[in-house]
């Protein structure tokens, strides 16, 4: 029988639909079918045994619970504090919106070769111009979750609807993320914590399955020799760089990056260590971090 006490139990608000909020501000309320979907979602391992799941109407004995949130937004930390959880510390929402916005991360160099971050037709019709194993590219606005907010665009046959697509989304003037579309052979992630001294914790790589329009439906450990050296130490490097950068825009808090492996146009394989930046829990969070949950510790979680 081990003697470690049990961890003291969270209450959480899993707004799993966070990017939406990011996107639209103040203003974002979710439909009821949006909410009855989220309430169907489960994030493996994020929730221990004895934490508390918040819905609207949850009244907890007040500061009886530590609340964490899958995102720290504002509409998050007001639902935790309606509850009667202890909100947590949690970096701004302007601070949230810059670091989880797809033009940060491009920022710190595309892992894609051929792939750029564009926020005006001519730059985007550059991007489009570019060679593509497959003729096609991915185009993903700024904010996106469960594959939302993307569209695969093939320039020697667009059509109305992609025109109509594109204006909207530079429309905005946040920019558009432009990838030339390849044949994946394998997705991966490894996931961090960024305490707010500066520490950080990073898990183990991650296998991930994902859906053909890119929804995440399952994450496991990825096995010994599942990832190169050089794969693996990219991909470190990739997390290293993002926590740097993160720190600097005056993040704190749990973060994950996503890579993948891909076919060239000659069907050689290739690795791209950065494709995605969540500065937020992420649904395969839990697993690549096992035992090492400083999110859960007083200290660690500031």
């Amino acid at each position: 029988m081990s003697d470690r006490a049990a961890p003291a139990p969270l209450a959480w608000w899993l707004n799993f639909d966070a990017d939406r909020e990011l996107e639209l501000g103040a203003g974002y309320n979710p439909r009821d079918a949006t909410r009855a979907r989220l309430a169907t979602l489960v994030a493996p391992g994020l929730v221990a045994e004895h934490d508390r799941v918040l819905a609207a109407t949850t009244r907890l004995p007040a500061s009886t619970y530590a609340g964490r949130a899958f995102c720290p937004t504002p509409r998050a930390l007001a639902a935790l504090g309606r509850a009667g959880a202890v909100v947590p510390e949690a970096p701004s929402f302007a601070v949230l919106r810059t670091v989880n916005h797809r033009g940060f991360f491009a920022a710190l160099g595309q892992g894609l070769p051929g792939a750029a971050f564009v926020r005006d037709r001519a730059a985007l019709e550059r991007a489009l111009a570019a060679p593509s194993p497959t003729g096609c590219f991915l185009l993903k606005r700024p904010f996106g979750f469960a594959g939302r907010g993307r569209r695969r665009v093939a320039p020697a046959a667009r059509g109305p609807d992609d025109e109509r697509w594109l204006d909207l989304s530079l429309a905005s003037g946040e920019g558009l993320q432009v990838e030339p579309f390849v044949e994946r052979a394998g997705d991966f992630g490894l996931h961090a914590f960024l305490a707010r001294s500066g520490a950080l914790a990073v898990g183990a790589p991650t296998v991930q399955e994902t859906s053909a329009t890119g929804a995440w439906l399952a994450t496991r450990r990825a096995a010994p020799g599942e990832l190169g050296d050089a794969e693996q130490a990219a991909l470190a490097r990739a997390v290293t760089e993002a926590a740097a950068a993160l720190a600097a825009a005056g993040y704190f808090g749990p973060f994950g990056v996503d890579a993948f492996r891909y076919r060239t146009a000659s069907g050689a394989l290739a690795w791209n260590p950065r494709c995605e930046l969540n500065a937020r829990y992420s649904m395969g969070w839990a697993i690549g971090m096992g035992s090492a949950r400083p999110d859960r510790a007083g200290d660690g979680a500031r």
